[in-house]
């Protein structure tokens, strides 16, 4: 019995084994080696209040241009990644932190982006939806890799 027993179990670890190795191709068909960097300041200024189409749901955006973008990039092909910095620390976006005032006021401040080949727009949204513009000078960078 303890003989069957193991055959089974051998039998079966083969063929997981098998099968795994089948199911998945784990090659990664372009070379990442190449990438571009840049560096966005956003001053408390440049932000402009938008809401939604029933004037409701305020938050604020700051769009900029690329400039000089390589022409090999693509939606396809490329990876993005942004980052806000503070005061020396990056994070990457999404980014979402959880604020209480002195008077006992909670929410949460939510920064995120899209973006094109030609433009990025940088979002904040306040989760109580007070339309306060931000206050402090906000600096992004953003890498294209491809």
């Amino acid at each position: 019995m303890k003989q069957k027993v193991n055959i089974f179990v051998i039998f079966a670890l083969v063929t997981l084994a098998l099968v795994s190795c089948e199911s998945y191709d784990l090659s990664y068909p372009e070379d990442l080696t190449t990438k571009q960097v840049y560096n966005f300041e956003v001053r408390q200024g440049d932000w402009v209040k938008r809401t939604d189409k029933n004037g409701l749901n305020p938050y604020y955006s700051c769009n900029f241009r690329f400039k000089n973008l390589n022409p090999g990039v693509s939606l396809n092909s490329c990876a993005v990644l942004v980052y806000i910095n503070f005061g020396g620390y990056e994070q990457p976006l999404p980014y979402t932190r959880h604020f209480e005032d002195t008077h006992g006021n909670l929410w949460t401040r939510t920064i995120d982006f899209d973006y094109s080949l030609s433009d990025i727009n940088f979002y904040v949204t306040d989760s109580d939806f007070a339309a306060v513009r931000p206050n402090e000078t906000m600096y992004f960078r953003v890498v294209f890799i491809w």
